[in-house]
């Protein structure tokens, strides 16, 4: 029995359940991909992305991508992999892409423990919430992942990770959706897109909007917007990497009197602003594209503009 987690927390809580645990450290909610590349170009396009937007050293990054999938491939095929991952973007396009690894093999034991809310906790985040009791109680409740489920993750990923945005359309009107929360969490996909009139989209919208009431900390931002992202999932470094965007070159949007939170710079907290770039952008006044530009990844969708 293999089970496959979404974090750290998570996989220390349920490590008395029967079974090996795979604790999965991937984001695949940013940062570059494309439907049409080799596991080993996706993976070292993405250690060079994460380098220089997160400071994560491309080497480690490329060993533990490839450590995590030959511990995967080297199991039994007959072996019972049970998925824990809850509702959320972050976790839904991990799901995607380890079931997308599973159809490889033809794997066909699988099930998992995927929920969006739990009686006891609100609001719900995730099930590293959850103490070990519950999880072992929702571990004998979990369910068997069809064949359907799984053909739906691998068109779900190809369509996501596509340079095509219109695939991704496709696939969320025109593809049978069985997997309980995955529909929904691609559909966030359009909110990462950048507005036409002002350059952001509308997480950066909202980063915006909370720094503009007043001068904060990073962890303050972070814990205020939160309750409005339980549908994303997106971490501290994910925010801090989206932060650094909007600082670039001489019209930031944003100022910061210190360090932003990195890879080996995690408990940084410094103080945020918004520059009157910023506050030009949100009112309509200004484009993003037009004072910084923009090179980031939204699925499969590169959005490149030089400023």
């Amino acid at each position: 029995m293999l089970h496959i987690v979404n974090g750290d927390v998570l996989g220390r809580k349920i490590k008395d359940i029967d079974g090996d645990i795979i604790v999965w450290r991937e984001m695949y909610d940013f940062g570059p991909l494309n439907s049409g590349w080799t596991n080993d170009e996706l993976i070292k396009r993405r250690s060079l992305f994460f380098e220089e937007k997160l400071s994560i050293p491309s080497s480690l990054f490329i060993e533990n991508c490839h450590n995590q999938l030959n511990l995967l491939n080297k199991r039994s095929l007959d072996e019972e992999v049970i998925l824990w991952f809850e509702h959320d973007r972050y976790d839904q396009t991990m799901l995607v892409y380890i079931l997308t690894q599973l159809s490889t093999k033809n794997r066909s034991n699988l099930s998992m423990v995927s929920i969006n809310s739990h009686p006891s906790i609100s609001p719900f985040y995730g099930l590293g919430q959850l103490t070990s009791a519950q999880l072992k109680a929702l571990f004998k409740h979990r369910v068997s992942i069809s064949n359907q489920q799984v053909a739906e993750a691998v068109e779900g990923w190809k369509a996501y990770s596509s340079p095509d945005l219109d695939d991704i359309k496709k696939w969320i009107t025109e593809v049978p959706h069985e997997l309980p929360f995955l529909l929904a969490a691609l559909e966030r996909n359009i909110s990462y897109m950048p507005s036409t009139s002002t350059g952001i989209n509308e997480i950066e919208s909202l980063i915006l909007q909370n720094i503009e009431k007043g001068p904060c900390s990073f962890r303050e931002l972070f814990k205020n917007i939160s309750p409005n992202l339980i549908n994303d999932g997106l971490s501290d470094l994910h925010i801090s990497a989206i932060i650094k965007e909007l600082m670039n070159g001489e019209n930031a949007l944003i100022k910061a009197d210190g360090a932003l939170p990195m890879y080996d710079l995690t408990y940084e907290n410094p103080n945020l602003a918004i520059t009157s770039f910023g506050e030009s952008v949100l009112t309509g006044k200004a484009n993003r594209l037009d004072l910084i530009g923009i090179d980031w990844w939204v699925g499969g969708v590169h959005l490149l503009s030089k400023k």
